[in-house]
């Protein structure tokens, strides 16, 4: 491949050689040192690529071989600029192309963010806009370190960020904390100050883990919200039995609650449902930097659509992306009619609501084990409604109160000054 694109630059003719000595001319061309590649043999005639520069060298060769040459075809750089050399324009567009292919590589014109689940690209975008990131931003003004430390920063469920520049786009990927409620809460809390962990719901105990403080509640007991659960301070005794002081701590626990979720979902049975036509209208438009240019709809004029944009990014290669985007609106038209669900579809579309609503809290952490949501359906309306018992992590942070209790030394100074 290299060696091609070399002859290219250098420039190359395939020519057809005829007369007395041919074998002859080509044996000298071999004791010269005049590269022939491609030789082919066709009807007592040879046919052969070689370099302009030996092209140059070969008058003597042909006059004592008494051999003539008819060049065929014409190939590479010399040749084009030969052609073109009276078209100025022509290589001045080319020079002013490549300049400003040299000035949009100073620039980035893509940001593309991986591995964020609960935060959405648009968000992390328009975050990192307001700390001065943004497409069209020079490449020299961007410090990937300081992005990366801004994104932990800013996002509590971040945990590890990477920021990286190729072509011209700017790589973001993250890593989330996938941990539950109780163990971001427990991340968050770095310092040191005595904590407690009280009661955020009305549960029933299902279990509770101690690590570090003193557990107030056991398996089965009822606790309401603000309810002290575990206390972030270990009593000291003395000899008596008696609490002579307390050493307090950061609370640590696992504490599963049996709890309840209530459920209710009530919808029409009446709908209104899109019947679209197969009809489609199609606009198109540009987007250079900011600015944008649309063309109008033309074809058709629909009273109701559905409108779907998309977006072409034009790029040379895998990461060298250009200031200008293709848009492409295609609008579909429907007539809207009045339908009626069934009662088994509403069941059904009932259901299919509830398992997402479960969905969601098994993705939380949340374990069901008692489902008791109802679906009755009559002539007008479907109605879900009920309960769920789950075993959730329950348990929320709270200031440990400090208790000071005075020490035999300093009882037996104050009760001296009473009796003086």
């Amino acid at each position: 491949m290299l060696i091609d694109k070399l002859k290219y630059l250098q420039g190359y003719v395939r020519v057809r050689l005829f007369g007395y000595a041919p074998e002859r001319f080509l044996n000298l061309c071999s004791n010269h040192n005049i590269l022939i590649w491609n030789l082919e043999y066709r009807e007592e005639q040879y046919e052969f690529c070689l370099s302009v520069r030996g092209l140059r060298q070969l008058k003597p060769i042909l006059k004592k071989t008494r051999t003539k040459l008819v060049i065929l075809e014409r190939t590479g750089l010399p040749f084009v600029m030969n052609r073109y050399r009276k078209r100025k324009l022509f290589f001045a567009g080319i020079i002013l192309c490549c300049g400003l292919l040299y000035t949009m590589s100073l620039f980035v014109w893509k940001i593309e963010v991986n591995g964020n689940l609960h935060e959405t690209d648009s968000n992390i975008i328009k975050f990192l806009e307001e700390n001065q990131v943004y497409h069209g931003l020079l490449k020299s003004k961007i410090n990937c370190e300081k992005i990366e430390e801004e994104l932990r920063a800013g996002y509590g469920d971040i945990i590890w960020a990477s920021a990286k520049l190729q072509g011209t786009m700017l790589i973001i990927d993250v890593q989330e904390n996938l941990a539950t409620n109780q163990q971001a809460q427990d991340s968050q809390n770095t310092d040191d100050t005595p904590s407690d962990l009280v009661s955020d719901k009305e549960a029933e105990i299902y279990s509770i883990l101690t690590r570090q403080g003193t557990p107030l509640v056991e398996k089965g007991a009822r606790v309401k919200p603000g309810d002290l659960l575990v206390e972030g301070k270990n009593p000291v005794l003395n000899d008596a039995g008696e609490v002579a002081n307390y050493q307090y701590c950061v609370s640590d626990a696992d504490i599963l609650g049996i709890t309840q979720y209530s459920y209710t979902d009530s919808f029409s049975l009446q709908y209104e449902y899109k019947n679209f036509s197969g009809r489609e209208s199609k606009a198109f438009g540009i987007r250079l930097f900011q600015g944008q240019l649309r063309l109008p709809h033309i074809s058709h004029k629909f009273t109701e659509y559905d409108t779907i944009t998309d977006e072409y990014n034009l790029k040379l290669g895998e990461t060298f992306y250009l200031p200008l985007q293709l848009l492409r609106e295609t609008r579909r038209e429907y007539k809207t009619e009045k339908r009626m669900y069934t009662k088994e579809e509403a069941k059904r579309l009932a259901k299919e609501k509830l398992d997402d609503f479960c969905k969601e809290l098994t993705e939380k952490g949340v374990q069901i084990i008692e489902n008791s949501v109802m679906i009755v359906t009559d002539e007008k309306n479907c109605t879900a409604s009920g309960s769920l018992k789950v075993i959730e992590p329950i348990g929320s942070r709270k200031a440990t109160n400090i208790i000071n209790i005075p020490q035999e030394g300093q009882m037996e100074d104050e009760s001296d000054g009473n009796s003086d």
